[in-house]
């Protein structure tokens, strides 16, 4: 019983499980780190450690595997050069604040243009007061082992990252995309039942969200069909809500029969067949949207 209260709770809190693969995921990475520091104890690890700690915690925050990668490895170039441009100066004075004033000034400015720039700039900010001073400043040979020491440790933790099974962060848009379509069943059957004093789809929102944060080698062109296909559904049943159109609601139990075991097959990722054309008073653009998902779903089933 505490089991189920514990999963409800987090379900509740945690819709679409983002927060629960992200720190999956963030202390996985941590660990193996962790475990390579212990076994070859490599140098200049209270430097590197903290900067790849915040690299890896400000990529959490992405549903994307890939572009989890993508921000590790952008904000910790990013770092790295913050760092040596700070330990250039051979004494922490005057050209110190002038370097940290120039760099922070630059990457506000570049922040006003992408947002994450911004967000990298306080990092680095942080990571200033943090990270303990090279005190060799002016010795290009350290700057030289560090910068090979952080190639080493980047690959490290990519090569880590990918051995983390995908599929969790698929995983993510699939919950979504479940929710969101359950939610269309719902409203389906109460319009069915002649109700129309019912909430507005909520997660298309949070399904779109997730979708925008896929890169181009993942399946987010079949991802963004299925927001589509999803908002014209939407917009179908708030037409019906409206009474801008007649209700149907034979033709509605029957769509909402087959988004039912549209969601069934996506809990246990597999494939669907249905004959969506059995529906003959739903109009051809909600045919046609039912299709694309079947479709779509059936292209992707396997990756999620």
């Amino acid at each position: 019983m505490s089991i189920s209260k514990l999963s409800d709770a987090l379900n509740k809190y945690d819709q679409y499980g983002i927060i629960r693969v992200n720190t999956f995921h963030t202390l996985y990475v941590f660990i193996c780190i962790f475990l390579v520091n212990f076994m070859f104890g490599p140098p200049y690890i209270n430097q590197l450690l903290p900067i790849f700690g915040m690299g890896i915690i400000a990529a959490a925050a992405s549903p994307s595997h890939i572009r989890k990668q993508q921000i590790v490895v952008l904000f910790i170039v990013i770092a790295i050069i913050w760092y040596i441009c700070v330990n250039l100066v051979v004494n922490h004075n005057l050209a110190t604040v002038i370097v940290n004033g120039f760099l922070l000034s630059l990457l506000y400015w570049l922040g006003r243009k992408i947002q994450f720039f911004a967000a990298i700039a306080l990092i680095c900010y942080l990571l200033g007061l943090i990270l303990p001073p090279l005190n060799v400043s002016g010795n290009f040979d350290v700057y030289y082992n560090l910068i090979v020491m952080c190639i080493i440790y980047l690959i490290v933790i990519i090569a880590f990252m990918n051995l983390f099974p995908r599929v969790y962060c698929n995983r993510i848009w699939a919950r979504a995309f479940y929710l969101c379509l359950h939610e269309l069943v719902t409203i389906q059957r109460t319009l069915a039942a002649g109700e129309t004093n019912f909430a507005n789809s909520k997660h298309l929102i949070g399904l779109y969200r997730i979708t925008s944060g896929l890169t181009q080698k993942e399946f987010t062109f079949s991802a963004r069909r299925v927001n589509i296909s999803l908002l014209h559904i939407s917009s179908y049943m708030t037409a019906l809500r409206t009474q801008i159109l007649p209700i149907n609601s034979q033709a509605l139990l029957q769509s909402a029969d087959i988004c039912e075991q549209l969601c069934q097959k996506i809990t246990l990722s597999e494939s669907i067949q249905a004959d969506y054309l059995a529906i003959a008073d739903l109009p051809d653009g909600i045919k046609f949207s039912l299709q694309q998902l079947i479709i779509v779903w059936n292209k992707i089933c396997l990756k999620v």
